[in-house]
């Protein structure tokens, strides 16, 4: 299991449910023995952690879309600039919650949505499932999964295998 970062910060753009996460979190989170949740709304040194909210809750006009959008990028570009550790949280209701957990390498509060995210990992991995990167809350994982592939031998390919053909 991933240690459990010391200073958690929970960030999102207005509208995505930061908030209500974090409230979530802080009673989930409180029988965790030196693990801090942050009240603050912007990322800072003194964070370990963030989980960044998906931009996925129905019921949004364009507008408000847009400017979720730009407040989203703003965040994870600060992140970037702080070299701060993050996950993206996406789900509904306890699902979010549940996927909050999972990120922060703890027990997820409800088991089957565990099982199910696990063994969807596992067929992602071993290419059973298309890619969903919208369902993802791991950013380097697109990363990890390319580098593994371009680090693997190169396999000889079809038309160096098969023989060639002379015209009768």
């Amino acid at each position: 299991m991933n240690p459990v970062p010391r200073q958690i910060v929970v960030l999102g753009a207005p509208g995505t449910g930061a908030s209500t996460l974090r409230t979530q979190l802080r009673q989930a989170l409180s029988q965790q023995p030196g693990l801090s949740l942050s009240d603050e709304t912007l990322p800072g040194n003194t964070h370990s952690f963030a989980l960044l909210m998906g931009l996925d809750l129905p019921d949004k006009v364009p507008a408000e879309r847009a400017a979720q959008a730009r407040i989203d990028a703003q965040l994870r570009q600060q992140l970037q600039a702080l070299d701060l550790p993050y996950r993206v949280v996406y789900g509904l209701g306890p699902a979010r919650l549940t996927h909050a957990l999972l990120a922060l390498g703890l027990p997820a509060s409800d088991e089957a949505a565990k099982a199910s995210r696990e063994a969807a990992q596992f067929d992602l991995n071993r290419g059973r499932t298309p890619w969903s990167c919208e369902k993802c809350s791991d950013p380097e994982c697109e990363h990890k999964l390319f580098t593994g592939l371009l680090g693997q031998d190169k396999a000889p390919s079809r038309s160096q295998t098969a023989p060639s053909k002379t015209p009768p």
